[in-house]
């Protein structure tokens, strides 16, 4: 089935990753313990088997998502409930957030969104954290029909429910919607699993993706000579 439409993650794959961890250096360093037990709680939802000892492993939508990742936080951190949401909600939805003011995308990437989107392809993009104002301070949020964050599902990648839910937003089967990012893990692994193409930012050694880069203009080339769009 020829490619209608492409899917992007956005941390790492839209922007250097390392940018990110700059711009954010100020926030590690005053609230270390904090990050590090959310990364940890992140992981824990990602894994089936880990979550098997909460909610008998199923979550079924934004609010019991955020209800269940605060619990796994505050038990790391021997806090309440409602003050570990609160932080989260402060840090990790306010602070990282505005952090992307001083952010620049990829060189080469804002042109190949653009030849994109003239030739007529449907843009969507799904992230594992709220997309709209990192978007937004990038200027990038014109690019895309529809923007979406997996916490929505109830879950992350690479669970199938946060891509079947991008193939819903954007209207079409999963088998012509080309998802790009850089994680074989999260973003190959989810995507596959529903049956998207999938090209991931990054080395590709060992990779399952169907096309590897490391340059947007690489990726631009390859689509338009028409491999990308008859996969």
């Amino acid at each position: 089935m020829a490619i209608q439409a492409l899917g992007f993650d956005l941390d790492g794959t839209l922007y250097p990753a390392w940018k990110m961890y700059g711009a954010s250096a100020g926030l590690a360093f005053r609230y270390g313990t904090f990050l590090r037990a959310f990364a940890k709680a992140r992981k824990i939802l990602r894994d089936p088997g880990l979550m098997l000892r909460y909610e008998n492993g199923a979550v079924e939508n934004l609010a019991a998502f955020r209800d269940l990742q605060a619990r796994i936080v505050a038990e790391r951190l021997s806090s309440s409930i409602g003050d570990i949401k609160s932080l989260i909600d402060t840090i990790i939805y306010g602070k990282v957030e505005e952090s992307f003011h001083s952010l620049q995308p990829y060189p080469d990437l804002i042109p190949c969104l653009e030849a994109l989107r003239s030739a007529g392809f449907k843009l969507g993009l799904l992230s594992d954290l709220p997309p709209e104002r990192k978007l937004s301070l990038m200027g990038l949020e014109r690019f895309f029909h529809r923007s979406l964050c997996s916490e929505d599902s109830g879950s992350l990648k690479p669970d199938r429910r946060p891509f079947l839910a991008l193939a819903a937003a954007l209207d079409l089967p999963p088998a012509s919607i080309l998802y790009v990012g850089n994680k074989e893990a999260y973003d190959i692994r989810g995507a596959r699993s529903v049956g998207m193409k999938t090209a991931l930012l990054g080395s590709g050694r060992g990779s399952e993706a169907d096309f590897c880069f490391r340059r947007w203009k690489d990726f631009n080339n390859w689509f338009f000579e028409g491999a990308g769009r008859l996969i």
